[in-house]
């Protein structure tokens, strides 16, 4: 790997061709950056060089080009007139039509529990005219020189005496080499921010201070590129961002052929929901089990018994600890998969939904013992279900040589014990109930549909749509309630349930409009790739208002229904279809009810949870994701760029520039919920938009 050698390793490569390609590739922003310290000339060299069509340059290394390239003005002149267009964020991406801006800022301040660009090494990305692409190479290419990662545009304005040497050594004059110094030094300003919002600039419209603030979302050039770098190591799970004119989106873009990775962490989310308590004694009944075996046979599993069985003394001491924690925190949300039908089972013969007497069809299995012991002697299923655990591994082919294994015994005993013990506990847990509190209310929307949503939730994710979207509907869902009750309600945060999740293949065709310069010429705009997905999902939105607002929604479900909003995160929202789910929107006063009905919810789907987690670099979170299967990265909110200020063909009077932040999320499953107990789901389980001068990041109430 090009990373993995030094630079002047390279440049003794004795193959031509070979050489261009490794070079070429060194000098990429999806690379890491090559130390070129004490190699300023050659370096040089390959920069002017790499200004050319790759077809025009025999080799990358040829003095005698590189000194004809700086003797010439005009070429030099053109290079010199792209430093004007190097960004730290840039704002053609991804749509190529915004056009005549840049941005140059200052990086976010940095947060400890999202990722952004302040977690990034600051570099420059470059964005202009697509035939210009190879220009731009010149100053815009990164490096490493006297242990600091530039390139010739910020390394210039100080006119270090080392790349004087080597402007002098391919035939530039002193006079000359302080000229062209100080024209990049007024071509690239500290801070650069547009006057105006490009027409074709997305402005996202978020609440500030008595009104509202337009954002216009922008990619951060530095983190970008570190994913890119990421992927090329595969580090992580990526998907592809294809774009049709590459050239016209980025030098970065450019390099790797219109293939701008994104991570791809969608739900875990099984497609089928387990069947009827009458269907699963007719299994048992026939000799089979209910328990979920395709669980245990999920390579992550094996994985997990694996990271327990080795040693990993090139580890160190903390990451030992930190590997089988995550080990054991897989087996025990495994075990508790495996075990979850027999667990809806028994809330259906708690709920009186089953009665007893109906199971003495299958009196003798293991089943029948699990549905009838109370829960305070759950103890004793410990001894039969160890036993029936290491029966099943013993029977799999890929998983016998773990039954009954010494090492194992312990850990695979304990996880089990762990999880009867929170079973036994579980009634104890939602049989608490605090006092009421008259100055609230619970919304539940169940089974709702939304087709064509965007699964790229920020540029630098796809997954879970964006957690701003379920914000934007529920503040949509409050201006449209409020203006039909005339009530002035307040939804506060709210509580996701995805049901169920596919993503889409294929891009959408954009719809018919006025395009053109003039705009002047009906027809479609040019494809700009994203990723989209359905779902169906149920969610819990807190409501707060006056006592006599509450009492108006309480006798006004019809109007809640019809204050329903149409659209989610860019796609088409539906209520569930007519005779699918008993009541689809309701109100409640009390949470113990609500969790009565929440702690049903198929096992088969995952609750969006609020995390705590730190990371300090995009390795830090996905070591993050390695470890916990269970985390997702999505889309948390924004983080401004700068102070809020009037810019011509805002939306609204104030407008600012904001990079997305990368968020972790839990996907916990309906059972996870249950054994926690609500009062521990109404205290973690909701999102709250936090609204600061600096950022508005979703977070944990």
């Amino acid at each position: 790997m090009v990373d993995k050698l030094k630079f002047q390793e390279l440049l003794d490569i004795d193959d031509i061709s070979e050489r261009n390609i490794v070079l070429r590739r060194a000098f990429t922003a999806y690379t890491v950056p090559l130390d070129v310290t004490g190699n300023e000339a050659a370096a040089l060299t390959i920069l002017l060089n790499l200004t050319y069509p790759r077809k025009r340059v025999d080799d990358l290394l040829d003095m005698r080009l590189a000194k004809q390239t700086l003797n010439t003005d005009a070429h030099v002149d053109a290079c010199i007139g792209e430093v004007q267009w190097l960004h730290t964020h840039n704002l053609k991406y991804p749509d190529i039509r915004v056009s005549k801006q840049r941005l140059i800022a200052a990086s976010p301040l940095l947060h400890p529990h999202v990722l952004s660009s302040a977690n990034c090494i600051n570099t420059l990305g470059w964005s202009h005219d697509s035939a210009k692409v190879n220009l731009a190479k010149l100053f815009s290419c990164h490096f490493i020189w006297q242990e600091r990662v530039c390139c010739l545009a910020t390394l210039l304005a100080d006119a270090p005496k080392g790349w004087k040497e080597a402007f002098q050594a391919l035939g530039m004059l002193v006079k000359d080499f302080m000229n062209l110094c100080g024209r990049i030094k007024a071509s690239l300003p500290n801070d650069d921010t547009p006057n105006h919002v490009d027409k074709y600039s997305i402005q996202v419209r978020l609440p500030y201070q008595d009104g509202y603030l337009a954002i216009t979302p922008v990619v951060s050039h530095a983190l970008q590129a570190e994913i890119q770098q990421a992927a090329m190591a595969k580090q992580g799970r990526y998907t592809n961002i294809e774009f049709t004119r590459p050239a016209g989106v980025s030098e970065l873009s450019a390099s790797l052929g219109g293939n701008v990775k994104a991570l791809n962490y969608p739900p875990r989310i099984e497609n089928a929901e387990h069947g009827l308590s009458d269907s699963w004694a007719l299994k048992v009944q026939s000799g089979q089990t209910v328990l979920n075996q395709g669980a245990l046979s999920q390579p992550r599993f094996k994985r997990a018994l694996e990271g327990l069985l080795s040693k990993n003394f090139e580890l160190a001491l903390k990451q030992r600890r930190q590997q089988k924690v995550a080990c054991m925190r897989q087996i025990r949300a495994t075990l508790t998969e495996w075990l979850s039908p027999l667990l809806e089972w028994r809330l259906e013969v708690e709920e009186n939904k089953v009665n007893t007497s109906e199971l003495g069809c299958i009196h003798g299995s293991f089943e029948y013992q699990f549905l009838t012991t109370q829960k305070e002697n759950f103890v004793e299923l410990l001894s039969p279900m160890f036993s029936l655990l290491n029966t099943v591994l013993s029977n799999s082919n890929t998983l016998q040589k773990y039954a009954f294994h010494q090492h194992l015994m312990k850990p695979l005993k304990n996880s089990l014990k762990w999880l009867l013990d929170n079973l036994s506990k579980e009634s104890n847990a939602v049989a608490i109930d605090s006092d009421e509190d008259n100055q609230q209310r619970y919304l539940y929307l169940k089974g709702i549909r939304v087709f064509d949503a965007q699964a790229l939730s920020n540029p630098y994710c796809a997954g879970i749509p964006s957690l701003t979207a379920v914000w934007g509907m529920m503040h949509n869902y409050q201006r449209r309630l409020n203006e039909r009750l005339g009530t002035q309600l307040r939804l506060t945060s709210f509580s996701w349930f995805i049901r169920q999740y596919s993503s889409l293949a294929g891009k959408k065709l954009p719809e018919y409009g006025m395009q053109g310069q003039k705009e002047n010429q009906f027809r479609r705009a040019g494809i700009v790739d994203n990723k989209h997905s359905d779902l169906v999902f149920d969610l819990v939105v807190h409501i707060d208002g006056y006592e006599e607002d509450l009492d108006a929604i309480d006798n006004s479900i019809d109007a809640i229904k019809a204050s329903f909003p149409a659209t989610f995160a860019g796609g088409v929202m539906h209520p569930p279809e007519i005779g699918s789910v008993d009541e689809w929107c309701e109100l409640y006063c009390s949470e113990a009810s609500l969790y009565s009905k929440l702690r049903r919810l198929p096992a088969s789907g995952k609750w969006i949870m609020p995390t705590r987690y730190q990371m300090d670099s995009l390795d830090g979170l996905l070591q993050l994701l390695k470890l916990n299967v269970a985390l997702c990265p999505v889309m948390s909110g924004y983080l401004m760029l700068g102070s809020a200020e009037s810019r011509n063909y805002s939306l609204e009077p104030l407008h600012c520039y904001a990079e997305p932040a990368i968020g972790v999320v839990e996907c916990a499953t309906a059972i996870d919920i249950r054994l926690q107990g609500m009062s521990n789901f109404f205290r973690r389980a909701f999102w709250m938009l936090d609204i600061k001068e600096t950022s508005m990041l979703m977070k944990r109430i």
